[in-house]
């Protein structure tokens, strides 16, 4: 049985659009009468249904079935819940699917499961539901983005912390220590690969995000480039660092075009 968010995916969107008769009790059915040594046709089965809940529109009606998942005794088969959770609502997240409450409540639970992936999928949820992180959690996040011993789920974590639009200064304070980290590179490229999503618009963050131009780390130069590209006009101080970057000799080819990419973003919003 699939352990992770990315395979179910994968092979949702790989599947063709024939119709899948079935729901998710059944899915449930097998997960919990096959366990993690599933069979190949228990394994294309559970797929054939999972396909039709690529648009969320069956999901409305079985929120009772995947709440039983969630907090099933066997953690193997809330893992499973979670991932298929968050499977869906990835593919929805252009629409994102509004959690109920009871539901909410149990994905919040999962944050403090043994399974590395529960967790992580756990967080995924909450981050892409509607609404957004909800309030009230944020110290939560930051100290599994901290401490948790998976690095997936620190990303994730760190994922849903730039998402949120206001942050608090707790998570300002994050962002400061995480960029100032000289010994924590993986920390860095994480954090600034988050802001070429979700760009900053505190100042001395911004300012931070700029500096990271000059990281001696490959990546960490990169995720600069994006984070400054995303951020724009308030990040126009960056232009003499790019211009730099773009006419290094020891630039490679990509660095150079996301350069060049990012210069005309700033040059285009800078005030005449």
């Amino acid at each position: 049985m699939v352990r992770f968010l990315r395979p179910i995916l994968c092979l949702i969107l790989a599947s063709t659009a024939a119709e899948a008769q079935g729901n998710l009790s059944e899915v449930f059915s097998i997960i919990r009468r096959e366990g993690p040594q599933s069979s190949e046709a228990g394994r294309s089965r559970v797929f054939e249904i999972l396909r039709d809940y690529s648009t969320g529109e069956k999901l409305a009606r079985e929120w009772q079935t995947i709440n039983a998942g969630l907090s099933d005794p066997d953690s193997f088969v809330r893992d499973q819940a979670c991932a298929i959770l968050a499977t869906i609502v990835y593919l929805n997240s252009a629409r994102p699917i509004d959690l109920p409450n009871t539901t909410r409540e149990l994905v919040l639970e999962r944050f403090g499961e043994a399974r590395p992936n529960l967790r992580e999928n756990a967080v995924r949820v909450i981050a892409l539901m509607a609404g957004g992180v909800p309030a009230g959690i944020e110290s939560q996040l930051l100290q599994m983005a901290r401490t948790d011993p998976a690095s997936s789920v620190r990303s994730v974590a760190i994922t849903s912390l730039a998402s949120i639009r206001t942050p608090n200064p707790e998570i300002t304070e994050f962002w400061v220590e995480s960029l100032e980290s000289g010994q924590d590179t993986a920390l860095r490229r994480m954090v600034l690969g988050n802001f070429g999503h979700y760009a900053p618009t505190d100042p001395k963050i911004i300012s931070l995000v700029i500096d990271a131009l000059r990281d001696k780390d490959y990546l960490v130069r990169q995720n600069a480039i994006a984070a400054v590209t995303r951020i724009g006009k308030p990040a126009g101080s960056a232009l003499p660092l790019l211009i730099d970057i773009r006419n290094a000799p020891a630039s490679d080819e990509p660095m150079r075009a996301n350069a060049e990419a990012a210069i005309r973003v700033l040059d285009s919003t800078a005030i005449r």
